[in-house]
């Protein structure tokens, strides 16, 4: 695979991949790293709200919760219940949050390729991703545009 390299270092995609291992090689910028500066700058930014001290205070309330009922299970079952039941709560609240991590710079990358009507094979091997893999297709947006919907062809639309 070939990467373009414009002159420019400061836009160069090659220069910055050589700095990143240097860095990485002597233990200073790691994927956490990345990952804690992206989702400071989108707060920063005021792309995703921060958590204020009471909703924090009110997480770490039920975790504890939780873990002390399911402690206090009669059963590992019962015990397998309530964490699950936790678990579940929170995975719906963080859901409901927008959110933007290092993560989110692959997805986004992978869907601006797609709506710029790239084949998605070509998206696949450039994201390393093999052509039909399932984590593949969950990068790619669900939803077709109007001008895409396949039922334009039947002539009902109005």
């Amino acid at each position: 695979m070939r990467i373009l390299a414009p002159d420019d270092q400061e836009l160069c995609p090659l220069f910055a991949l050589r700095e990143w291992l240097d860095e990485q090689r002597r233990g200073g910028i790691t994927a956490d790293t990345v990952n804690d500066i992206v989702k400071a700058a989108a707060r920063a930014a005021g792309l995703t709200p921060a958590p204020t001290p009471e909703e924090r205070a009110a997480e770490v309330l039920a975790a504890r919760e939780a873990k002390g009922a399911a402690e206090n299970a009669a059963t590992a079952e019962e015990s397998n219940a309530i964490m699950k039941a936790w678990r579940t709560t929170r995975r719906a609240a963080r859901a409901a949050i927008r959110r933007i991590t290092g993560h989110s710079m692959r997805r986004g990358c992978i869907q601006a390729m797609l709506d710029a009507g790239d084949p998605p094979e070509a998206v696949a091997v450039h994201s390393r991703h093999s052509p039909r893999s399932t984590a593949f297709d969950a990068y790619r947006k669900k939803k077709l545009a109007w001008q895409e919907n396949p039922t334009l062809a039947l002539g009902l639309a109005a």
